[in-house]
């Protein structure tokens, strides 16, 4: 008899909005790990070489990201101009060059978000300036419990993601990001990633992501 260890990795993510504590907006999904993060995670189980010990791959999961894109997106933002861009004619071109809001989160080849937004930085034109941030570092240590899970958290305060003049932004995509990632580009490659139904932030709350890989 031939018995077949099928080890998969499963996820969940639960976005939770807060209003001085008490919860005013909910989001929870079971994302896709993509093949970037199972090739990721091909190499970090492994050695390069044993003499010196060096390891094919030391990257760990450390950031999260949102963005406005994704085939759930059901609004824009409600001002002229959005954290992926600048004012006007200048915004409404980068937002329709970014992407036009048809990935997934069942579809493993995705490789980015597919319109990242800044978590905090400048008001300039998209792409990207120096001193924004579009991915922010979780918590550490992440939660085991189960022992064969690994829970990440990030909360997200009033004012990111939103600030002048970006005062409403509607969020409906968000990655998981390794270490290599660099937090003042806007295109990271994720490892995991989920598109949810639109959620607008605005500095009347902050978001709390709870993701969950289950092994």
């Amino acid at each position: 008899m031939r018995i077949i260890d099928d080890i998969q990795v499963k996820q969940n993510v639960y976005i939770t909005a807060r209003e001085r504590g008490k919860i005013v907006a909910r989001r929870e999904g079971h994302n896709i790990f993509l093949n970037t993060g199972r090739e990721w995670l091909a190499t970090l189980i492994s050695y390069a070489s044993f003499s010196p010990d060096v390891f094919e791959n030391e990257a760990r999961v450390r950031y999260m990201g949102f963005g406005i894109g994704g085939f759930r997106q059901l609004a824009l933002p409600t001002a002229n101009a959005s954290p992926i861009g600048g004012a006007g004619d200048a915004y409404r071109a980068s937002y329709s060059q970014a992407g036009a809001n048809s990935q997934t989160d069942t579809d493993p080849t995705v490789t980015q978000l597919e319109r990242p937004v800044r978590v905090t930085g400048t008001t300039n034109d998209y792409p990207t300036n120096t001193g924004d941030r579009w991915v922010e570092q979780i918590q550490a240590p992440p939660l085991h419990d189960p022992a064969t899970t690994t829970t990440f958290r990030r909360l997200f305060g009033q004012l990111e993601v939103n600030y002048a003049p970006y005062v409403s932004v509607p969020l409906s995509e968000i990655g998981l990001f390794i270490s290599d990632a660099n937090p003042e580009f806007a295109f990271n490659v994720p490892v995991a990633y989920d598109t949810f139904d639109t959620l607008s932030k605005t500095s009347a709350f902050e978001l709390e992501v709870i993701w969950t890989l289950s092994f």
